[in-house]
């Protein structure tokens, strides 16, 4: 698996609201849609720092569908100028990751053989 990581700095409060109507009425649905995505998380500082995570079977599905979803026609009335991109992306390969299931909620690991 791979994680690409974007960091958000200094937007305007208008930069800032654009991003979260792209993240929200474009982009996630299109994130959604592509093979390989496993998981966004998309997070917000207390500076206004804004981090986007995404989690990917592999590099290629991430190159994929990364391209894939930017291509994904834009809102109405949306003008793609004010649609920020990250100061900074980074990438890393997931080493380890923790999960707890829906059922561990409500259940308790007990629930779960082998845990």
């Amino acid at each position: 698996m791979i994680t690409r990581v974007g960091r958000f700095e200094g937007l305007s409060a208008e930069a800032a609201a654009e991003s979260q109507r792209n993240l929200q009425e474009r982009f996630m649905p299109a994130l959604r849609a592509q093979a390989g995505f496993i998981l966004g998380l998309w997070l917000e500082g207390e500076d206004g720092k804004l981090l986007s995570i995404t989690v990917w079977e592999s590099t290629e599905a991430m190159v994929a569908g990364a391209q894939q979803a930017n291509a994904t026609p834009l809102l109405p009335g949306q003008d793609p100028k004010k649609i920020p991109s990250p100061n900074l992306v980074e990438y890393f390969k997931v080493s380890a990751y923790a999960e707890r299931l829906l059922g561990d909620v409500a259940d308790g690991p007990e629930a779960r053989p082998g845990s």
